[in-house]
């Protein structure tokens, strides 16, 4: 029908519950920022744009089967933004959606088909993967380019599969208004920082190639938006979508001072009610500027801590010591910043005290919250090329490790260190009986299998 507006539906698939089975991964309901950067682009583009989060909101294959048949074109994610690092080990769940859909309009994108796009393909019968970030290559396959015409993407021809080279990186700045209108934040929330949930992005990409982590859906360089940009956003989320909370994806928010004073500066002065989270390295902190943050909303940080053995943490190639651990999780409290720490099991050549001594560094800094997991070596790590895997995503060093053991050391370092009664007391104190409940319930959630 000239004239007809093409419609495009984009599709976030639910897992296997709040925390999935294989990888003990915490499936949160949080905002597939990524997916909101594309449909603002096909929307600024004219084109008619859906939204399915069924992490979000509940919602039976059927539907989205019906939903697919309706649309011209459905990309369906295995790994919206929030997982880009740590992507969900069991593809169950995404391949029950991805097999609901005519292959001629299925394309799929996320962290697993940008380090195995080949066999993404053949799992899917998609027409094509998106490898890497997936704006621009959504973009030009709403444009109505063959996928042997788009940078970034694999597809079969002749049989044989095709990687495109990569493209260009995404020049945050160009990117408009992620789509909020299609959410209701009211359905997203973050357990230890409060409901109507929103994702924010200042920056794109990482300083450094620690061995452990995945990057590989970052595209390259160091990226970053204009602060007036964020601010922006963040009065729209407040303003007209109703959000009272966010967290910032960035993997370093605070890797560029200057750039990060002053947009402090600027969410001070507009003193929105808006409270937010981030994630940055404990020796990218300092009193002054977690002061500034604190007054312009901040109530939360994140921190990769990964061992409490000097000599585990110098072989993951993170460079930075316990000592500047220690110090910037000292002046973030003292700022008044709740902390968030994360500690990993499993390293290569780790030992049974090396174990001991991240749990016992973990009860040290004693942060607002500690989450304990088991060592994952992603495809597209320098772990994974050292671990010998013969299995597209493990769940540990299988070779090294037992999985058994390392799942029960990460088990009893939870229950030794929120177990304390000076943990307790202090969750008692905050006065915040909702907010508590949701946390322990989130903890019990975690640790269940322990005791079934």
């Amino acid at each position: 029908m000239p004239g007809r507006r093409l419609k495009v539906l984009l599709v976030n698939p639910s897992w296997d519950g709040l925390v999935s089975r294989k990888g003990r991964r915490f499936n949160r309901t949080w905002p597939p920022l990524d997916l909101l950067n594309c449909a603002a682009i096909l929307e600024q583009d004219g084109l008619s744009v859906s939204l399915i989060d069924a992490r979000a909101t509940p919602t039976p294959l059927d539907a989205i089967r019906d939903a697919a048949a309706r649309h011209d074109l459905v990309f369906v994610t295995s790994s919206p933004i929030d997982r880009w690092q740590c992507p969900n080990l069991d593809l169950g769940p995404f391949l029950a959606v991805t097999n609901l859909v005519e292959s001629d309009k299925l394309y799929v994108m996320g962290t697993h088909g940008t380090v195995a796009p080949g066999e993404l393909l053949t799992m899917t019968h998609a027409r094509a993967v998106i490898r890497g970030e997936p704006e621009l290559a959504v973009r030009a396959l709403c444009e109505g380019k063959n996928p042997s015409e788009v940078p970034g993407v694999t597809y079969l021809q002749g049989g044989a599969i095709v990687n495109n080279p990569e493209g260009n990186p995404v020049d945050l700045t160009t990117l408009p208004l992620p789509a909020f209108h299609l959410l209701d934040l009211r359905h997203y929330r973050y357990e230890v920082l409060g409901g109507r949930f929103a994702l924010l992005e200042a920056t794109r990409g990482c300083h450094h190639r620690c061995s452990f982590c995945l990057l590989k859906m970052y595209g390259k360089g160091y990226r970053k938006k204009d602060p007036e940009q964020v601010i922006r956003e963040v009065t729209y989320l407040v303003r007209e979508a109703g959000a009272e909370t966010g967290y910032f994806i960035d993997l370093e928010f605070t890797a560029v001072r200057d750039d990060v004073w002053d947009l402090c500066e600027r969410l001070a002065s507009a003193k929105l009610p808006f409270e937010w989270a981030c994630q940055t390295r404990a020796d990218y902190v300092d009193g002054p500027l977690l002061q500034l943050m604190k007054r312009a909303g901040c109530r939360l940080i994140h921190f990769g801590v990964e061992s409490g053995s000097a000599r585990v943490l110098a072989e993951t190639n993170k460079r930075i010591t316990l000592e500047q651990i220690e110090r910037g999780i000292a002046e973030t409290k003292q700022s008044g910043i709740d902390q968030v720490c994360f500690f990993m099991f499993g390293f290569p050549g780790e030992t049974a005290e090396d174990m001991e001594a991240t749990i016992a560094f973990a009860k040290r800094l004693n942060p607002t919250y500690a989450s304990f997991h088991t060592v994952t070596p992603y495809l597209g790590t320098k772990l994974y090329e050292i671990s010998g895997a013969s299995e597209l995503f493990p769940e540990v060093l299988g070779k090294e490790h037992d999985p058994r053991l390392l799942q029960a050391v990460a088990d009893r370092a939870f229950r030794e260190f929120y177990l304390r009664p000076a943990v307790l007391w202090s969750r008692l104190r905050r006065a915040d009986l909702h907010l508590w409940r949701r946390q322990a319930a989130l903890f019990w959630d975690y640790v269940r299998p322990v005791f079934s």
